[in-house]
């Protein structure tokens, strides 16, 4: 997605799982699903037209992986989305400030976006608990910078609410609940018309009631 500017520090899924069996994971780890296969519809990122089961069962091995590894008891783990699923949201966005590269990339208004799932799962995390402060995306660089003295990188992870503020320091559980959830993989390659970009795009305005050029 960014060329080679992460290469150096990029590894494959499976040295995740085994730095997790072995309990030498990185003090950060950001695991990616798949999602090069995207208009084949077999992904394991959510996105359309991917049989959603399939990234459940990438999510639950994340899931095991972590909770099971020898470094669980001293381990966060943070289950975010980055987008709202494209249903009515009654919340408007507020505004935060807005970096210069943000700017530069045309961000005006400096609105945050509407809300989307964010799980934490830890041995510090409170259970059933449901944190009602404004988190967002770089509430996450906040919680990594306020762990190991770092500096912010801009405005906006300076002044986000710290994902530690959600979490409960003086109680520790380290019981988990493993879920059997089936492996997969589900569903089938989409057919080849419904892989074109064209196709998609020209259903997706036929449902809005526009119809595109066919050449």
């Amino acid at each position: 997605m960014w060329g080679a500017k992460y290469v150096p520090i990029a590894r494959p899924y499976r040295a995740f799982l085994l730095a997790c069996a072995t309990g030498l994971l990185p003090h950060v780890s950001f695991v990616d699903p798949r999602f090069i296969e995207e208009l084949t519809g077999t992904t394991s990122d959510d996105h359309p037209h991917a049989d959603i089961r399939n990234g459940q069962a990438f999510l639950n091995q994340v899931y095991s992986a972590v909770t099971t590894s020898p470094a669980w008891p001293r381990t966060l783990l943070v289950i975010n989305y980055d987008e709202w699923g494209g249903f009515f949201e009654h919340v408007p966005p507020d505004t935060v400030p807005i970096p210069p590269a943000a700017q530069v990339a045309g961000d005006q208004d400096g609105r945050r976006g509407f809300r989307v799932p964010c799980l934490l799962i830890s041995p510090v995390a409170r259970r059933a608990f449901v944190a009602h402060d404004v988190f967002d995306h770089t509430s996450v660089l906040r919680f990594i910078e306020w762990r190991w003295g770092l500096e912010p990188l801009t405005a906006r992870d300076a002044g986000a609410n710290n994902l530690a503020d959600a979490l409960d320091f003086t109680r520790r559980n380290r019981r988990t609940t493993q879920y059997a959830v089936p492996p997969g993989p589900f569903g089938a390659p989409c057919p080849s018309s419904e892989a074109n970009p064209f196709v998609i795009l020209r259903d997706l305005a036929a449902g809005l009631g526009f119809q595109l050029p066919t050449s």
